[in-house]
């Protein structure tokens, strides 16, 4: 093998090392959680009230909610769905005690927004729906 196959071969075995610790270490991903019911019933930031559950159901297609632990303990929800040609993946971060949330992060086409797009986003939702 020349050099540049074992540098390769090496490259594959770190990214699989890197795959299957991140899998061992990862909670289980649950679809079904009073995580989930929590957040569906919370009113989604700069949207005039509307409640998160209410507008994601009216504006997206192919909706799915997820709730998982993430390395740092924190509760995080995870709602992807698809408008159009647009896939986009919110996360919540839950208060332990489910008394609050803060918005995370916002993919947008597996792009992530910076938190000025992140916000002009969601103000968008209240004239989307």
């Amino acid at each position: 093998m020349t050099f540049g196959q074992h540098v390769r071969v090496l490259i594959c075995v770190v990214i699989m090392g890197c795959i299957v610790g991140y899998v061992l270490t990862a909670s289980e991903i649950e679809t079904d959680s009073p995580y989930i019911d929590f957040i569906k019933a919370q009113q989604l930031p700069l949207t005039e009230g509307k409640i998160i559950g209410d507008v994601f159901a009216d504006y997206y297609e192919l909706t799915y909610w997820e709730y998982f632990t993430a390395r740092k303990g924190e509760h995080v929800v995870q709602f992807t769905g698809t408008h159009g040609k647009q896939q986009l993946i919110f996360q919540f971060i839950i208060a332990e005690d489910r008394s609050s949330f803060e918005l995370g992060a916002i993919k947008q086409n597996n792009i992530v927004l910076s938190s000025e797009a992140k916000w002009d986003y969601v103000r968008s939702l209240a004239f989307r729906t």
